[in-house]
């Protein structure tokens, strides 16, 4: 069974705060609420803090989860109207899904590509190249994961993967024609693709080290996110409850690949 869970969060609490600005440290509370992980990577949560007075945690478990530590960690007072944590069974909403449905999303994700060009390397990418090419025998071209840092690179790196993760964006509506020359029109004829109903809302780069596995030291991680809301319309629902389930993209350890969906709100026709 996979259940769905939000957490209000107390921002002036000390455990919070350290939750809040250390994707590692939410990391280990969120794992440390579920008793047993059937497969390493499986759950999945997301901070959303549009609000900063009111953040709350999303997580995606499999085991049910009992949340009690992380509440008295860093969440409100047992008797705060807010305290309570919501906890849902997630198949009813996976069997409800349909091919042409419309849902709103929202979806935090590391957008990367996969490049073997060294100039777009950054320092410690540079350093492991160097040492692969040392130690391997014959030298082999390896690529390495870059972060995709402008708004219009994340929004494509988005919607150029939606169909294989079961959905599309819904194009955007227009209640006004824009003047003639303003984009999305030339002063000849309009534009033949619809803009796609998907904004940018929070744009973040985390930067921390972490111990190396098996190893001793540490390595430098850095991690660049984008939240990503707007509408979907469903077209393959096995496909979309798969990437409800596993996530999008990398980085899901530290809050990356969330996938949520919602009733669409009112759009202008």
């Amino acid at each position: 069974m996979t259940y769905l869970s939000r957490i209000p969060l107390a921002p002036l609490r000390a455990g919070a705060r350290k939750l809040l600005k250390s994707p590692q440290a939410m990391h280990a509370a969120v794992l440390g609420s579920v008793a047993y992980h059937p497969e390493p990577g499986r759950t999945l949560w997301r901070l959303d803090a549009d609000n900063p007075h009111r953040p709350y945690l999303y997580v995606l478990t499999h085991p049910q989860p009992d949340w009690t530590a992380l509440i008295e960690q860093a969440g409100w007072a047992v008797d705060h109207a807010h305290a309570k944590p919501a906890v849902a069974a997630y198949k009813p909403l996976l069997a409800r899904l349909q091919e042409g449905q419309h849902y709103a999303f929202r979806l935090t994700a590391s957008p990367v590509m996969n490049t073997e060009r060294t100039e777009l390397l950054n320092p410690t990418q540079t350093t492991r190249q160097e040492a692969n090419r040392r130690n391997d025998t014959p030298p082999r071209r390896k690529s390495f994961r870059i972060a995709h840092h402008t708004t219009d690179a994340q929004l494509a790196w988005l919607t150029t993967r939606a169909h294989k993760h079961g959905f599309e964006p819904l194009p955007l509506p227009h209640t006004t024609d824009p003047a003639p020359g303003i984009f999305p029109f030339t002063d000849t004829e309009p534009a033949t693709t619809p803009i796609p109903d998907i904004r940018i809302t929070r744009q973040n780069k985390h930067v921390f080290t972490k111990s190396l596995t098996g190893q001793t030291g540490t390595t430098k991680v850095s991690i660049n996110t984008a939240t990503y809301e707007g509408h979907l319309r469903v077209t393959d629902p096995l496909t979309l409850a798969r990437a409800l389930i596993t996530g999008i993209g990398p980085s899901k350890a530290y809050g990356c690949g969330l996938l949520t969906l919602a009733p669409p709100t009112t759009q202008n026709p």
